[in-house]
């Protein structure tokens, strides 16, 4: 008796489990296989309904990507009938198991891109800091604006140079992010995929994300003019602003512990009066973002900020004693503006970026470029001023590389202006007599 296997494509009957409506948008493409039993599974394409062609078991031609997914599908149909043929030829038992197991290139995974995005995220949080797994799920959300907007297949056979042109465009100008913005979310998407390509999983076998890169044409994009930080002056400026409300006290003694500590604002906001030896004035902490120890002496600012709050009762949700009372990180960057345009940090500044080949420029008051991020900043400036050892500093802040210590003795005004005062008609003669003897 001849045996002829039958391959059927539907759409998955799925209900909104809020409505009990019949979910139309983005519904999973299945396949059954009868072969005297059945076997279902997921092709793991998806589309919406309107697109289904029900009676000719493909999409319809209106489908961006009707071609290719049919093409697959028909590939897939073939695989399948081919398996169980070689099967019955060679007197070997069918069974859902053997299927799957002989099942390859044609079927895309049951689960999504995106449902693989939610197992890596999944699997980060185990190992991440907070502010890793927030920055991937930034990464998903901006993915699935993209598909949503461009109606883009997101399949990882489809992810190659022109998804990246595609991307870009995105970025740049929907969300008109900068250059070194996007070079990072490029980063971390190349991450995941790297994750997704591991033999264990086996998810994604493309490999054009391995050459994916922003071109632009600009050979130094990075314009170290744009690292702000407090001069001495600026600094006294807010240290010395007399303030009425707990709230911008707060923020200056935040801002005070930040400049003389190099402290970023995660370690401020975990610092525990047990990461404190108030006798011997050393802070040791073990840092949010790099998990690098850290051993910080007082100094005569960090000193004065930490004996202040050394017995105000400050308990976190877990009960442990802070050193420091913290309140969010939106709400800190907005009090320490408010605190800088009291002071009268009102000196214009201009910030030039770049948006692709573009130069982006914004001029705003001082204050207003003020956060969290420039007490750090402000230490390393203030280190290169006092011409303290980088070696030192970098041991202070656990900074591990030179050239990010570079940047700031390049853009340091106060060096620049003390060389430029060293050319004056006396030096230059006492060099000529010098050079005449």
């Amino acid at each position: 008796m001849s045996r002829t296997p039958r391959v059927k494509f539907y759409l998955e009957n799925r209900k909104d489990k809020k409505t009990g409506e019949l979910i139309e948008n983005d519904v999973p493409i299945v396949f059954s296989l009868s072969y005297g039993n059945r076997f279902k599974s997921s092709t793991g394409y998806r589309t919406d309904t309107k697109y289904w062609d029900s009676v000719k078991m493909k999409l319809k031609a209106n489908h961006q990507h009707a071609a290719q997914i049919n093409k697959q599908l028909s590939d897939l149909k073939k695989e399948l009938e081919d398996i169980c043929y070689d099967a019955w030829n060679n007197k070997i038992t069918l069974s859902p198991a053997y299927i799957s197991s002989k099942m390859s290139k044609n079927q895309h995974s049951a689960k999504g891109f995106f449902d693989h995005f939610d197992e890596f995220i999944e699997q980060g949080k185990k190992k991440w800091q907070n502010n890793t797994v927030k920055k991937f799920t930034t990464i998903k959300n901006h993915l699935e604006e993209f598909a949503e907007k461009t109606k883009f297949r997101m399949e990882y056979d489809a992810l190659d140079g022109k998804f990246l042109d595609r991307l870009l465009d995105f970025y740049f100008n929907d969300k008109k992010y900068i250059n070194t913005y996007v070079r990072k979310n490029i980063r971390f998407i190349q991450q995941f995929l790297i994750w997704a390509a591991d033999e264990e999983r086996g998810y994604n076998k493309k490999e054009s994300y391995k050459k994916w890169k922003l071109e632009t044409g600009n050979k130094n994009e990075t314009n170290t003019g744009n690292i702000i930080s407090l001069s001495p002056t600026e600094f006294f400026q807010i240290y010395n602003k007399d303030v009425q409300t707990e709230r911008l006290q707060r923020a200056k003694d935040y801002l005070t512990l930040a400049c003389f500590t190099g402290l970023r604002w995660s370690d401020v906001a975990n610092l525990k009066k047990s990461d404190i030896n108030y006798k011997t004035g050393i802070i040791s902490i073990t840092t949010i973002k790099t998990a690098d120890p850290a051993i910080i002496p007082f100094n005569a600012f960090s000193r004065e900020v930490l004996l202040k709050y050394k017995d105000t009762p400050n308990y976190n949700q877990n009960g442990v004693e802070m050193a420091f009372p913290v309140v969010s990180g939106q709400k800190m960057n907005e009090a320490l503006k408010d605190m800088g345009e009291k002071a009268g940090l009102t000196e214009m500044v201009t910030i030039v970026k770049q948006r692709r080949n573009q130069r982006v420029e914004k001029t705003v008051p001082k204050y207003k470029l003020i956060s969290t991020h420039i007490g750090r900043k402000t230490f390393i400036t203030l280190s290169v001023l006092l011409e303290i050892k980088a070696e030192v500093t970098m041991g202070i802040t656990t900074h591990h590389s030179h050239a990010t210590m570079e940047k700031y003795y390049k853009v340091n005004e106060a060096m620049m202006r003390n060389a430029m005062k060293k050319f004056t008609k006396v030096n230059l003669k006492r060099y000529a007599e010098k050079i005449t003897n």
